[in-house]
C-alpha cells in the first residue's frame, strides 16, 4: 500500500510542474509541426531524374543493337539521357567523378553485360540495373523462344511497346512523410528526456534535504525506489499518449492501423529512460552533475539514433556503426518497420533491449541504495 501512495505522489508532484508538462507535450508538438514543414521536401517520394546521364558500349556483333535499343528507349521514357561511348576507360572515370551516373559494357562476344556504377547515385544507379536486368531477361527469352520456334520471333521483336518499369502500390504510405518521420523521432526523443523526470525523483530529495528523513521512515527501500520509479512512468506515459494521439489525428502523421505494438515500444522506452535518470541520480548523488551528464548523453542517443536527420544519409561506415549503439535507433526502426512493413520481430526487439537497460539501471540504483545509510 506505501508503494501505491509513493506512486500517487510521485503522479501529483509531476502533474502540478507545469513547466516539465509543457516541455513533455508541447515542445515535441511544436518540434513536429516545424520540422514536419521545413523538411518536407526532404522527403518526397517522388524521384527526379533529370540530368541523369548513362554511357554504354556495344563490343562485338552488333545484333543485338537493335533489342539493346528497346532498352535505352525504356531510360528515356524516365528522363534519362542514354550516350554511347566508344572509350572504354575514359567512361570509367566519367563514372567515378560523378559525371555520370552508370557506364554500361555490352560484349556480345563473350554474351556478358558489365555495369559500372558511382555510389553516390546509389539510388537511381541501382534503379537502372533494375531495368538492364528486366531486359536482359526478357532477351534470353527470346533467345529460347528463337531455339524452340524461329517462326515466332518476328512477332515478339515486332512489338511497340515494352513496359521494364511496373510500379505497384502495395501499401497506402510505403515510407514516411516528414510529418509521419518526425511525429516518431520527436516523440521518442522526448521519452528520453523523461530521465531528467527520474533523475529528478531521487536527487530532488537531495536537494531538499529530505533524503535522510526518507532513509529513516519505516518503509522499505523497495517500496521507496519501485514508488518513484511507477509514478514517473505513469506520468510519462500520459504524456506520450497525449503527443502522439495529436500528432495522429490534428497532424494526421500516419501511424498505421495497430497501435498496441506501438504504445508497447513506447512504454518500453519509459521505462528504460526513467530507469536510466534514476541510475544516474544514484551515480553521482549531485543534481547538477546528473542533469549535466544526461543533457550531454540524450541529445548524442538522439542524433545517432536519426531523431534530427536519417542517420542512413550520411552513407558514413563509423556513423552507421555508431548508431547501431543507440537504443533509440532500435525504437525508431521498430515502430517504422511496423508502420510501413508489419515488421512485428523488430518491435519485440526493441522492447527487449529497452528492458535489459532499465533493469541494469535498476539493478545499479537498487545496489548503490541498499548500502546508502543515514
Amino acid at each position: 500500500m506505501k508503494f501505491v501512495i509513493i506512486a500517487l505522489k510521485e503522479i501529483k508532484q509531476n502533474l502540478r510542474d507545469k513547466k516539465s508538462m509543457a516541455m513533455m507535450v508541447i515542445y515535441p508538438i511544436l518540434l513536429m509541426i516545424i520540422l514536419g514543414s521545413a523538411l518536407s521536401g526532404a522527403f518526397n517520394d517522388s524521384i527526379s531524374f533529370k540530368d541523369t546521364k548513362v554511357l554504354y558500349k556495344i563490343e562485338g556483333k552488333k545484333s543485338i543493337s537493335n533489342n539493346f535499343n528497346e532498352f535505352t528507349k525504356a531510360l528515356n521514357d524516365l528522363g534519362i539521357e542514354t550516350i554511347e561511348i566508344e572509350d572504354e576507360k575514359q567512361a570509367i572515370e566519367k563514372v567515378k567523378d560523378s559525371t555520370y551516373e552508370c557506364y554500361i559494357k555490352v560484349d556480345e562476344n563473350n554474351k556478358k553485360i558489365n555495369v559500372y556504377k558511382n555510389e553516390r547515385y546509389n539510388f537511381k544507379s541501382d534503379l537502372i540495373q533494375t531495368i538492364l536486368n528486366t531486359y536482359v531477361d526478357r532477351y534470353n527469352t527470346m533467345i529460347e523462344i528463337y531455339k524452340e520456334n524461329p517462326k515466332v520471333l518476328p512477332k515478339l521483336t515486332g512489338e511497340k511497346e515494352v513496359n521494364y518499369v511496373n510500379e505497384i502500390n502495395v501499401q497506402r504510405n510505403s515510407s514516411p512523410r516528414a510529418i509521419d518521420y518526425y511525429a516518431v523521432t520527436m516523440l521518442t526523443m522526448i521519452v528520453l528526456y523523461a530521465a531528467l523526470s527520474g533523475a529528478f525523483a531521487i536527487g530532488g530529495e537531495y536537494i531538499r534535504n529530505t533524503f535522510n528523513r526518507i532513509m529513516c521512515a519505516p518503509i522499505k527501500k523497495v517500496e521507496i525506489l519501485g514508488g518513484k520509479v511507477l509514478g514517473n512512468i505513469i506520468v510519462t506515459l500520459l504524456q506520450s499518449v497525449i503527443v502522439v494521439l495529436f500528432s495522429k489525428y490534428v497532424l494526421k502523421a500516419y501511424f498505421g492501423d495497430d497501435m498496441f505494438p506501438i504504445y508497447l515500444v513506447i512504454l518500453s522506452e519509459v521505462i528504460m529512460a526513467i530507469s536510466m535518470g534514476v541510475g544516474v541520480a544514484f551515480m553521482t548523488k549531485k543534481d547538477t552533475l546528473c542533469s549535466a551528464l544526461l543533457n550531454i548523453l540524450i541529445p548524442f542517443i538522439t542524433f545517432f539514433g536519426g531523431g534530427y536527420v536519417p542517420i542512413g544519409d550520411f552513407k558514413n561506415n563509423t556513423i552507421n556503426l555508431i548508431s547501431n549503439l543507440s537504443p533509440l535507433k532500435c525504437t525508431n526502426d521498430a515502430i517504422f518497420t511496423f508502420v510501413y512493413s508489419n515488421n512485428i520481430h523488430n518491435i519485440k526487439t526493441a522492447i527487449i533491449i529497452n528492458m535489459i537497460i532499465a533493469v541494469v539501471f535498476l539493478s545499479i540504483s537498487s545496489l548503490i541504495y541498499k548500502r546508502q545509510v543515514v
